[in-house]
């Protein structure tokens, strides 16, 4: 970036601003802006529907300015509002500075998957060289003679065409939203995965670094990440890519259509052997710190903190008695049941464990979002809860040892509604929050 550029400082509009923005919009009248939209901007001024900047230069004096607002019918659009800068600097490379500070922002907040603008003619290929793309025009849509350019900035496909000029996107395609991530299919074959929280890019690094890790080790395909683009400055979004693995989703519903039961005992065991070789494997140094201070007595002991000061409002008294005799139990055995860490999977669900039906098979398991450090019973409550007490009966058939972590694995499943209401309320996910919570107070 230039050096005088790089001295410019952008800031929060201020009340005594007023005067500097509106000489900044008479220096763009009439091609830019229509006079008439004079008073329309003053207003704006006065009553700013979202954050609004100024960007100064070395001397303090106001050069440019421009905002953002939530979208008024969807809260995952982020609508640029005002974005000017003063006429003698156009071309100088300030209103680069200026678009890329406010894009920034927007992506720093991952409700956001699309921005929008309505601009001018003038400015539309300004906005092209960004990616944004034109969804209409509307002739005299700002006054006479000035037209109204629609147009709109897809953050996701933004992200993964300036990581992958070279691939050519034949096809974008929504395929799911978890808990912490977004996913999108692009030419039916390449994953891209985009973190919906602020510390999901901390996260999918955790993430790329032990499926390059693991993917080699274990008996299951796993997801091996292609394209990494984690850059926290990055004016877009952050992600991780990796090839489709096939097969699709052992839900609960398919499995107990298979009557075959030499087939049953081939999917427990398929499950139960990739369970074994990942919570035994040795990592080679991987997650030292996390395996010194391994302490899952003390990490239980917070959450029930957590769900006693933020959950029990919500919570039925007997479900509130339920959960202080339910953690109770598990937190009086620490003296006498420590827990030897292993690296899990820590969300075993039927959502990532892929099955081939021609070949009735287990072929790959997904999302290692939540895998590190922890209890391997963790995993076997995910499997348990998944696919009900007769399945888990082959599993344990298989892997007998598991008998000794029942306790355990029975303790676990039964937070699984607990945490998921929890997760909602902290993380603003009201669907998830009322799932939990209908299910706890039914006493499921």
């Amino acid at each position: 970036m230039d050096n005088t550029l790089s001295s410019y400082r952008l800031r929060p509009f201020k009340n005594q601003d007023h005067e500097a923005c509106l000489a900044v919009f008479d220096s763009n009248v009439p091609k830019y802006f229509a006079a008439e939209e004079r008073q329309d901007y003053a207003l704006f001024l006065e009553k700013l529907p979202g954050p609004y900047f100024v960007l100064e230069n070395e001397r303090g004096s106001v050069i440019a300015c421009g905002g953002y607002a939530t979208g008024r019918d969807d809260e995952s659009i982020a609508v640029l509002c005002w974005g000017m800068v003063d006429r003698s600097l156009h071309r100088s490379g300030v209103g680069t500075k200026l678009l890329t500070e406010r894009l920034r922002r927007i992506s720093a907040e991952p409700h956001f998957s699309i921005v929008k603008i309505e601009t001018s003619p003038h400015s539309r290929g300004f906005f092209e060289r960004f990616g944004f793309t034109e969804l209409g025009t509307i002739p005299d849509g700002f006054a006479p003679g000035l037209d109204l350019v629609r147009m709109e900035l897809d953050l996701a496909l933004a992200s993964i065409r300036r990581a992958c000029p070279e691939l050519e996107i034949h096809s974008v395609e929504p395929i799911g939203s978890g808990q912490n991530n977004v996913l999108k299919l692009v030419n039916s074959e390449l994953i891209f995965r985009f973190p919906k929280y602020k510390e999901g890019t901390t996260r999918l690094k955790h993430e790329a670094d032990l499926l390059s890790f693991i993917a080699d080790r274990l008996p299951l395909d796993v997801p091996q990440p292609v394209l990494c683009c984690l850059d926290d400055e990055a004016i877009y979004r952050p992600f991780i890519s990796y090839r489709k693995l096939n097969g699709e989703p052992l839900e609960a519903e398919r499995l107990q259509q298979i009557g075959d039961d030499a087939v049953r005992r081939r999917l427990a065991g398929q499950l139960a052997g990739f369970l074994r070789h990942l919570h035994n494997m040795n990592l080679d140094g991987l997650y030292k710190g996390e395996l010194r201070t391994f302490d899952p007595y003390a990490e239980w002991a917070d959450l029930y903190e957590r769900i006693q000061t933020k959950l029990y409002p919500y919570l039925k008294p007997e479900a509130r008695q339920w959960t202080d005799r339910h953690f109770g139990k598990f937190l009086h055995a620490k003296s006498d049941s420590p827990i030897a860490p292993a690296l899990i999977h820590g969300d075993f669900g039927t959502s990532n464990l892929l099955y081939d039906p021609d070949e009735m098979r287990i072929c790959g398991i997904l999302d290692f979002d939540e895998a590190g450090i922890g209890d391997p019973a963790v995993d076997y409550a995910a499997l348990r809860a998944s696919y009900g007490e007769s399945f888990f009966k082959l599993v344990l058939d298989v892997y007998p040892e598991v008998h000794q972590l029942m306790d355990r694995v029975l303790f676990y499943q039964g937070t699984f509604a607990l945490q998921e209401a929890l997760f909602g309320l902290e993380n603003g996910d009201s669907e998830a929050f009322h799932a939990g919570i209908e299910t706890v107070n039914a006493g499921g």
